[in-house]
């Protein structure tokens, strides 16, 4: 545009050269008119760039004080499953991190204040977690994650409202290996659904899932949460829980030169009919030369009658580096999960579990790999080991 208000005024200026004497009347009538075109001319310029910020933008809110965002990610793969005496080939969702959308409005009334709502749900059709050998588990899944509203506030801490994270949500789950999206604390989402068979070649009704577990806090629920501000690494959270729950939880992260260190701890407390009280924490360390290692664990305390306390421990050895492709991070590890007492007094489940995740940075992409081992160990019962394979891609937007 600043080339039609150049040409305007080299115009004016050619007009007025060649026509020698002109009137004082006419002359303020042609600086009047210039006057306009230029005006118009900005008017013009406001207008593009409005329009070309317009353009680069992919959504819009419906009230101009709040800032609206759209993202999610599609995490699908290909499950092989064996029970000793079957497999099977599932195409599946990762539970690991499923397929999902969400939709955050943010407003900040100042500089340290911002004010928030979160909509996010998930899409599973047939979930690691569930699909079996019979079928059952194999539905589509539309379930809610998060329907919340926030506070944040640089100095006072965080509030939060509604269904989402309580406040001991994911402390078993402190992860730095880069390779959670293949397996992670929670080992039994990769074949959760597989039912064990017995040596005899019985398919039993006991699922993978059914008899191992991470403790991982009261998971997402409604609830009415508060974070304290971060403070030298750490930060502190309880929570109020739909059904009389409460929990609180210590969280830590921090860097010392080339060294990440990240850590929670949980306490729970229900009114539920199989335990009264839970802790559960994990914590995890990254080395700069790549190597981690990760250890989680947790018990609860049973009140049901004759019911002995359940137990988990979990272990992680992995190896994160850029050097082996140019495309983006690279990460193996392998690790071992014990559960005691879940499903039944004297029942030992363990599972072991080998993780490669590759980024492609270029793409938004990480593809992965995961092979996994469960065992059952049940008094006057003998049951085959399941195995299970799982690979795919997550592509997030």
């Amino acid at each position: 545009m600043n080339y039609y208000k150049g040409a305007v005024a080299l115009s004016f200026s050619a007009f007025l050269s060649a026509s020698g004497g002109v009137a004082a009347g006419e002359i303020d009538d042609l600086k009047a008119l210039v006057q306009k075109l230029s005006q118009r001319v900005n008017e013009l310029e406001q207008r593009q760039e409005s329009t070309a910020v317009a353009d680069t933008k992919s959504v819009s809110s419906g009230s101009e004080k709040v800032k609206l965002s759209i993202s999610g990610q599609v995490n699908r793969g290909i499950l092989y499953a064996d029970d000793g005496a079957q497999s099977d080939l599932h195409h599946v969702d990762n539970d690991a991190s499923s397929t999902r959308i969400r939709f955050i409005g943010e407003a900040k009334p100042n500089e340290k204040m911002t004010v928030g709502a979160a909509m996010e749900v998930q899409f599973e059709s047939n979930s690691t977690a569930t699909v079996s050998q019979t079928g059952v588990g194999g539905t589509d899944n539309f379930t809610q994650r998060r329907l919340e509203v926030y506070f944040d506030h640089m100095d006072y801490g965080k509030v939060w409202l509604g269904q989402g994270w309580t406040a001991s949500e994911g402390t078993s789950e402190v992860d730095l290996s880069g390779t959670d999206l293949a397996g992670y604390s929670d080992t039994d989402i990769l074949a959760g659904g597989t039912l064990f068979r017995s040596s005899a070649g019985v398919l039993s009704t006991i699922s993978v899932g059914s008899v191992l577990t991470n403790l991982d806090g009261l998971g997402r629920n409604d609830r009415l949460r508060y974070d304290t501000p971060n403070i030298s690494g750490f930060m502190g959270s309880v929570g109020i829980v739909q059904d009389d729950k409460t929990d609180v939880a210590l969280r830590y992260a921090n860097a010392f030169g080339g060294t990440k260190v990240a850590g929670a701890i949980a306490y729970a407390k229900t009114q539920g009919t199989t335990f009264d009280e839970q802790v559960n924490g994990s914590a995890s360390v990254l080395l700069a030369n790549g190597l981690n290692f990760t250890l989680a664990a947790g018990s609860t305390e049973a009140i049901a009658a004759g019911r002995n306390d359940s137990d988990f421990f979990y272990g992680k050895f992995g190896y994160k580096t850029k050097g082996i492709s140019s495309a983006g991070e690279t990460a193996f590890s392998i690790d071992y999960h014990s559960t005691e007492d879940l499903a039944m007094n004297g029942d030992e489940a363990d599972s072991i579990g080998l993780q490669a995740v590759q980024k492609v940075d270029d793409w938004g992409t990480e593809f992965y790999v995961g092979l996994r081992q469960y065992s059952l160990d049940r008094a006057g019962a003998d049951f085959d080991d399941v195995i299970g394979v799982l690979a795919g891609a997550r592509v997030k937007f």
